[in-house]
């Protein structure tokens, strides 16, 4: 009736304690990982079986190897673009617009959650992206990471695993799919003022504390990027 207990594979306990600092938030979509020899002697175990477990983390899909050995952390919700979902959102524009109407109400409750519950390192990484932002806008360059790592980091910001795996998957999806592109929405020269502005506005409510305030900025902003991209599609920006 019983079966014999075999001892645990070393790589399991690794993949295990993966699984658990990523379920309690330790690990966070983006994160890159120690190199392989420093993962190894921070755990205490040898390259071999260590190896063995990243490799199952990448088949399951919690890791992404890069080539020179970087290990990065994976959106739990990421999809491929042939996801059936990606597909549909590539072909209908207005599908664009529910997928917008999905980030305005969780980027609004994660702005809402990082006013209260941000820590002081959170704030930071928070202004150093602000900053970048900032500077971005003074030379005139587009930036669309510097774009989406604010909207994850505040994601992050609300310590809500499950949330920060979900943002992170709707910029992966918007990435793999858009064919409304940044271009588009800041042929407008003034646009990327307003967005700076808008961002700015949404640090300074979660610096300051203000959860209403934090909130009501960030669901302002997308409301502004919607109206963009409809007006795009409606008659095309002209250029200047």
């Amino acid at each position: 009736m019983f079966q014999r207990i075999s001892p645990k594979k070393i790589s399991d306990e690794i993949i295990e304690q993966f699984k658990r600092l990523l379920s309690n938030g330790e690990l966070r979509p983006g994160d890159e990982l120690p190199s392989e020899r420093e993962l190894a002697e921070s755990i205490g175990v040898s390259r071999p079986p260590l190896r063995e477990a990243l490799n199952a983390l990448q088949a399951m899909g919690f890791v992404e190897i890069r080539p020179r050995s970087k290990i990065v952390v994976r959106s739990l919700t990421e999809k491929p673009v042939e996801d059936p979902l990606s597909l549909l959102i590539a072909d209908d524009q207005e599908k664009f617009f529910e997928l917008l109407d999905i980030r305005r109400a969780m980027e609004s409750w994660a702005a809402f959650n990082a006013a209260k519950k941000a820590t002081e390192s959170d704030i930071e990484r928070l202004e150093q992206i602000v900053v970048r932002d900032q500077k971005n806008l003074r030379e005139n360059r587009d930036d669309a990471k510097t774009d989406a790592d604010f909207h994850i980091a505040i994601a992050l910001a609300a310590h809500n695993t499950v949330l920060s795996h979900l943002t992170a998957s709707c910029y992966n999806m918007l990435w793999s799919t858009q064919k409304m592109s940044r271009e588009q929405i800041f042929m407008k020269r003034e646009n990327k003022l307003h967005i700076a502005e808008q961002h700015m506005r949404i640090f300074q409510a979660i610096k300051s504390r203000n959860p209403d305030q934090a909130s009501r900025e960030a669901r302002r902003h997308l409301t502004f990027v919607e109206n963009e991209f409809r007006e795009y599609i409606t008659s095309g920006f002209p250029s200047d």
